[in-house]
């Protein structure tokens, strides 16, 4: 589809269809937010939150709205303007304030013996690990604190949360908390001897992983349900591909924030989704690579129109594609591969750190959509789908095959996957699937070849980027999305079926 034609479209349509989905203050806190700060910062910031007991949520590397009003709540408490934005006077008050428990935790990163997930240990208070049968216990020799770190093999996660949740009910504790979701459970509960406990455990191959905080205030009060949320946030980490830092215990001196300076640049890629993974790394990039560029797939035609690759993720028709697809548009429409005319469609949801957008898109009840499944191995089978050069190309859609190459991305970004599967511009927000039709991945970016043939004088091939599985579920549980979850119980796709598969979940997105 040329861009005359596209431009056709956009003129049978009424009126722009992004919308604004937050508040204008929030707006502005979350870009201080994304912009001042690296990536180790901003979950930092939210870690110092937990640690003063405003934020009870897992601290990630997004700005949510729970932690715009955890930040709102410090700042009231502390005679600041309360604005939600981590500036500087916040950030210096917020470590003040958290340092204190953080130095009494000292939390050191223990993995569990043999499945070697590693998660925060709060061992300032005496905690030592002692071998169980189950992986390791630890005992606070003064009462307090005790946990305990277990595999449980051959155990389903929806069998352990049922059977967990009768017990307290039987032993009359009061549960205060439970949810379930796509392979992992939480529960807090208290039980009738005052003891309060937090559980949470990951599907984990044929088992469950996970750990049990339990922690008795009459002991002495160490905010256990503090260090329950910072443990939580580590083993969500782990098991899910999120990015966590290094635990900031008393032993690695003073957590440190770097606020009200630009974020780490994003390494570079060729354009296809964007230039490159957004990516804060820990260490400088390679030469090689240069700074990206914001154009998003396809560069911008004579009337300002680009174009990119969506696919739905349920039927109420609800798309999912990359931030920088629909980046400033004014008008955006999806083509479904059907004889219907493009949809109208609406932007309800970004996530710019992660390169995530959320569409609605009318009149596309019922249609195909992906199921998700996270945990990819190194080496499997993949496929990409999407409308590469549309100006030139196929309108009916690029299918390509390769592998998972790396389980991160450049810099060791957990977020990504790298692949061999071929793609080009027009792909960004495609899906990637694995060989039973599973949604495993977004497609994302492509590395530089030109730029990386002329600082090292080798001309790389088919290395690509794409967003895995697990951060796109987070991004969707936190719209309210029901996810589908696949599996790797059938019969593996010929080439041909998984194309068909990808074809019919995908649409064109066209933006101006």
């Amino acid at each position: 589809m040329r861009a005359t034609t596209l431009a056709v479209i956009f003129g049978l349509m009424a009126s722009p269809v992004c919308a604004q989905s937050r508040t204008p203050e929030f707006n502005r806190a979350e870009s201080l937010f994304n912009e001042g700060l690296d990536l180790r910062s901003r979950v930092m910031v939210q870690v110092l939150l937990t640690a003063t007991g405003h934020q009870n949520s897992v601290p990630t590397e997004q700005f949510s709205l729970r932690t715009f009003g955890a930040l709102k709540r410090f700042q009231a408490d502390n005679g600041l303007v309360p604005d939600g934005v981590a500036n500087g006077a916040t950030i210096g008050r917020l470590m003040d304030l958290g340092r204190p428990n953080l130095d009494t935790w000292d939390f050191k990163q223990i993995s569990h013996p043999w499945r070697g997930r590693p998660i925060w240990m709060p061992q300032g208070m005496g905690l030592r690990p002692v071998a169980s049968k189950n992986g390791l216990s630890f005992q606070d020799p003064n009462g307090r604190v005790r946990v305990g770190y277990n595999n449980f093999p051959g155990v389903p996660v929806e069998a352990a949360y049922e059977s967990l949740l009768d017990k307290m009910r039987r032993d009359r504790f009061t549960v205060h908390y439970s949810v379930i979701k796509s392979g992992w459970f939480v529960i807090s509960a208290t039980a009738p001897s005052g003891e309060d406990e937090y559980v949470r455990y990951h599907q984990d191959g044929d088992g469950i992983l996970g750990f049990t905080l339990f922690w008795n205030n009459n002991n002495g009060n160490v905010r256990g349900e503090r260090i329950a949320i910072l443990m939580s946030a580590s083993l969500g980490a782990a098991m899910n591909g999120r990015p966590m830092i290094e635990p900031p215990g008393s032993s690695q001196g003073s957590p440190q924030v770097a606020a009200n300076v630009p974020a780490q640049a994003p390494l570079p890629a060729q354009p296809v989704a964007r230039e490159a993974p957004p990516v804060a790394p820990p260490s400088p990039p390679p030469a090689a690579v240069s700074p990206p560029a914001p154009a998003p797939t396809v560069p911008k035609a004579e009337k300002g129109i680009s174009t990119g690759t969506g696919f739905f993720v349920d039927a109420k028709g609800n798309l999912i594609t990359n931030a920088h697809v629909v980046k400033e548009c004014d008008k955006v429409v999806v083509k479904l591969n059907d004889s219907k005319p493009p949809r109208k469609a609406r932007v309800i949801a970004t996530d710019t750190s992660n390169d995530l957008a959320l569409l609605s898109v009318e009149d596309a009840v019922g249609t195909k959509f992906a199921s998700l499944r996270t945990g990819t191995r190194l080496g499997e089978g993949v496929a990409a789908f999407g409308y590469p050069h549309a100006d030139v190309l196929a309108s009916s859609g690029n299918f390509t095959l390769g592998n998972i190459t790396a389980t991160s991305g450049m810099g060791d970004d957990s977020r990504y996957y790298q692949i061999s599967a071929p793609v080009q511009q027009g792909n960004s927000g495609g899906p990637l699937l694995d060989n039973y039709g599973n949604t495993v991945g977004v497609v994302a970016a492509k590395l530089n070849v030109l730029k990386m043939a002329v600082a090292s004088g080798d001309f790389a091939q088919n290395i690509n980027f794409a967003i895995k599985a697990s951060m796109l579920s987070t991004f969707l549980e936190a719209n309210q999305i029901d996810i589908q979850t696949g599996n790797t119980t059938g019969t593996k796709l010929d080439p041909a079926d998984l194309a068909d598969a990808a074809k019919g979940m995908s649409a064109f997105v066209a933006c101006q």
